[in-house]
């Protein structure tokens, strides 16, 4: 067994995992929601109009999360695979490669932007929001190294 000694911590990957979650509300459908957490997911569906006034505790009484393991039918993405030729998967890393964008260069992974999209979603390492993306200011095909802005 290993010893953790005085303020040493044990460490932590700081790798953070997006994960899909099903949120249900009796009465008001179903969401698919990308998040970090059960608890991250909870909160981005309690965002809808009808839920605001509840309380987070009154919400999670009503509110039925699980967590989907296997791949979606319909990720969202196909038309920009259509339109755009770019072959974008929910969990695929990918990165920036408009220069005029302040993220060029960073890295992410996809994640699912809903039923039907003309952007993608992208969670770049070490963030734990979400940025959309126009097809063609990613690059599904990472470089080995990142030529500089001009």
């Amino acid at each position: 067994m290993r010893t953790v000694r005085g303020t040493q911590a044990a460490r932590r990957s700081p790798v953070k995992t997006w994960k899909l979650y099903s949120v249900s509300v009796s009465g008001c459908g179903r969401e698919i929601i990308h998040a970090l957490s059960k608890q991250a997911a909870l909160r981005e569906a309690r965002q809808c109009e009808a839920f605001r006034s509840m309380t987070m505790a009154q919400f999670s009484q009503i509110a039925t999360v699980y967590r989907i393991t296997e791949p979606l039918a319909d990720d969202g993405y196909e038309y920009i695979r259509q339109q755009f030729e770019i072959e974008v998967r929910i969990h695929r890393r990918c990165w920036v490669k408009d220069t005029r964008s302040p993220h060029y260069g960073k890295i992410g992974i996809v994640l699912y932007a809903g039923r039907s999209t003309s952007r993608v979603r992208v969670a770049l390492d070490g963030q734990d929001t979400t940025l959309n993306f126009h097809p063609m200011d990613i690059g599904m095909d990472i470089p080995s190294s990142i030529p500089q802005a001009a």
